[in-house]
């Protein structure tokens, strides 16, 4: 059956978001896909040239690239339409930022990658796009909501790269339902039958294997923090404004956090929480054991890893969203808040618009134009419907290496027949823009400064550590809630006060 798909709004392209999560990779940072030149002697060479840096993401369904002659002949067919020859340059994996920079600090030539655009402006790196955008990006424009371009914008109004996202729900709890119908469970409404649930997993061997190593819970910092902080935090994972003095404070120093802190370290030394939760682990080889009874980490954790290895699992396993979770202080997940992350065009772009006419014609024909970029054929819509395809060859030949239509402005207009990629494609076109089952930080729409920040703040990067460091500490027990009087003075001391005042000042400043 044909789903119906929603409109426009926030991270990757299913290309993208369905491989997921990290840079593309690549064997030596070289530029890929260029070809010889054909023009006559004599001729006029009209055909610009355009470098793209592949950082997006869209590489991870093959890391290694594309196949030499499927991607020269996704570079023809862009020459034959657009008169723009495309070149990839595939970073390094693991070395992606550090190729970036060299390029950029290099006579090489790169015209557009992926980044945060309030990092690359003040340092002259890349150019605004106002005029660009209005010659030669109209769809591009159209695609987008406003709140996504607010993103955008410095204070004098300069659009500076073409928005990635906008708030969305990131940090879902989900369940083996199948469990919870074998222990005769209800779905949980509070913190306190959550708890009543992880404890069942924990002692009640639902994966039935006769030892007691369930996992009741899979997460990590920032699953714990987005997705459980705001049934104790009135405003979830968020600075707040404080009444008693109007300054913006950081979530520490709000009403609920200790209590929040306390919950999470009594559910870690009752063997809740997975023990690795706070180091590196793989979730697709923990999730393959049949033995994680929630996770409350990135969504697709879930839903792009669990189809992978939901065949080697009983058949009747399944994750489920726990719907309507309320804590003392209401909803516990808190929405992540659109950020700088853009497609930008560098300083060093020889033709600037030929770039913007190759990004714009990504969102042309949407989504055929953003699959074309994606998946090359290899894929076909299913039906006389644009909302559903599916991909002809699992030996994928094109990796997407002229990708640069990432969002959901892009990626919610279609889903796959394909039970591997459906969990996935379903959360993205019903799940993840519902912002009805979250809180919004307060100051989700503030663009802070950030090189001010820093010049503001000489301790910043300290103070970051810390709130990240201790938070562990006190979760996995290394160091006791007693201490939490004294680690806010360890945070003051650090140079919270110049935190509080800078980011208060710009917090008032930006507020609309």
């Amino acid at each position: 059956m044909i789903r119906k798909v929603v409109s426009a709004s926030v991270i990757v392209t299913l290309a993208a978001s369905t491989l997921a999560a990290c840079s593309g990779s690549g064997s030596n940072g070289q530029a890929v896909g260029t070809t010889k030149d054909t023009s006559k002697p004599g001729e006029a060479k009209s055909m610009p040239k355009i470098y793209i840096y592949q950082n997006t993401g869209a590489l991870n369904q093959k890391p290694e690239g594309s196949v030499p002659e499927k991607l020269e002949e996704m570079k023809k067919m862009y020459m034959e339409k657009l008169n723009i020859e495309p070149v990839a340059i595939v970073p390094p994996k693991g070395s992606e930022g550090e190729k970036l920079n060299l390029l950029l600090g290099s006579k090489d030539e790169i015209d557009t990658f992926q980044g945060a655009w309030d990092e690359y402006a003040p340092k002259g790196a890349i150019i605004p796009l106002n005029d660009l955008l209005d010659k030669y990006g109209q769809d591009v424009k159209k695609a987008w909501p406003q709140e996504a371009w607010d993103y955008m914008k410095d204070k004098d109004g300069k659009i500076w790269g073409v928005p990635r996202g906008v708030p969305s729900v990131h940090y879902p709890v989900w369940v083996r339902s199948d469990w919870m119908k074998k222990l005769n469970l209800k779905m949980p409404q509070t913190v306190d039958e959550l708890e009543a649930v992880l404890k069942a997993f924990k002692e009640q061997d639902p994966d039935g294997n006769g030892k007691a190593d369930t996992i009741p819970m899979m997460t990590d910092l920032n699953g714990i923090k987005n997705g459980l902080m705001g049934g104790f935090v009135e405003y979830g994972n968020s600075n707040w404004m404080d009444p008693a003095d109007n300054k913006l404070k950081p979530v520490e120093l709000a009403p609920g956090f200790k209590d929040f802190v306390a919950k999470m370290a009594d559910w870690y030394q009752k063997g809740y929480i997975y023990k690795e939760a706070f180091a590196k682990f793989d979730p697709l080889e923990l999730l393959k054991t049949n033995r994680v009874g929630t996770s409350s980490m990135w969504y697709s954790r879930v839903t792009l890893l669990f189809p992978q290895i939901k065949p080697g699992l009983p058949p009747e396993a399944d994750y489920e969203i726990i719907r309507n979770l309320q804590g003392p202080k209401g909803k516990l997940i808190t929405a992540t808040a659109a950020n700088t992350s853009a497609m930008v065009i560098t300083k060093k772009a020889k033709h600037p618009d030929a770039v913007m006419k190759f990004i714009n014609h990504q969102y042309q024909d949407l989504p055929t134009n953003s699959l074309n970029a994606a998946f090359g054929t290899n894929w076909k819509y299913v039906g006389n419907s644009k909302s559903e395809i599916e991909l002809l060859n699992k030996d994928i030949a094109y990796a997407g290496e002229y990708m640069v239509s990432l969002g959901l402005a892009t990626e919610n207009k279609y889903s796959f027949n394909d039970p591997v990629k459906k969990m996935h494609a379903d959360y993205l076109n019903k799940e993840i823009l519902n912002l009805s089952i979250a809180k919004m930080p307060v100051d989700a729409t503030i663009m802070y400064d950030k090189k001010l920040l820093q010049e503001k703040i000489p301790t910043l990067g300290d103070l970051d550590r810390l709130r990240n460091e201790e938070l562990v500490k006190f979760v996995t027990g290394a160091r006791p809630v007693s201490d939490f009087d004294k680690y806010i003075d360890q945070l003051y001391k650090a140079g919270l006060d110049k935190w509080i005042e800078e980011y208060t000042r710009q917090y008032n400043e930006r507020k609309k």
